[in-house]
């Protein structure tokens, strides 16, 4: 199962031939993580990527026993730990769903890169889409008021409000469970009816 949705995933990129993502596939590290599986936590040194074939990670931090969560990960999206000189993580990351990773090492990268220049390009090309779109989400965060948060959250990524916990989902927003109750029942509550 694990080779299939790899072979599905480096089927949609046109300029790999068959034979190449066959061999990528006897080569490249995938894991199945279950739900609620702890896969760094802070201290930990860990220089690896974890790109999402299946499922939904959390990236997060605890201060004082409370968790800020700051990021999810969904399927074709990476999370990356890599660094010059390995150092120790800063923050946690666990599954929040039963998922396919797609584990990066920098030394096995450079191989694969040097074996399939068109691997290198495609890597590239998803590492600049990713920037681009960090970049405005973090700007658009940063001037947003809890409602307009939630309301972007809404529009830009629907899927999280089905696959993750409503306490993450207050913790990504920069809120209480509470406050994020109240603002969705405002938001019903203003809908005209139908």
């Amino acid at each position: 199962m694990m080779k299939e949705v790899l072979i599905n995933f480096l089927s949609q990129f046109k300029e790999l031939a068959s034979a190449q993502i066959e061999e990528l596939v006897e080569l490249m590290t995938v894991k199945q993580v279950p739900k609620n599986t702890l896969i760094v936590k802070p201290g930990q040194i860990c220089n690896l990527c974890y790109f999402v074939l299946k499922g939904c990670l959390r990236q997060f931090v605890s201060n004082d026993g409370i968790e800020k969560t700051t990021a999810f990960y969904v399927e074709q999206e990476a999370v990356n730990f890599f660094t010059n000189q390995p150092k120790p993580a800063t923050s946690f990351l666990a599954s929040v769903e039963d998922s396919v990773l797609l584990i990066g090492q920098p030394e096995q990268d450079q191989y694969f890169y040097e074996k399939f220049p068109e691997l290198a390009t495609i890597t590239r090309r998803m590492i600049e889409a990713d920037l681009g779109k960090t970049q405005a989400n973090l700007a658009k965060f940063i001037t947003s008021s809890p409602k307009e948060r939630y309301l972007n959250l809404l529009e830009e990524r629907p899927d999280l409000l089905q696959r993750v916990p409503q306490h993450m989902i207050a913790s990504y927003l920069g809120m209480t469970p509470e406050s994020l109750s109240r603002i969705r029942r405002r938001i019903v509550h203003k809908k005209p009816p139908k």
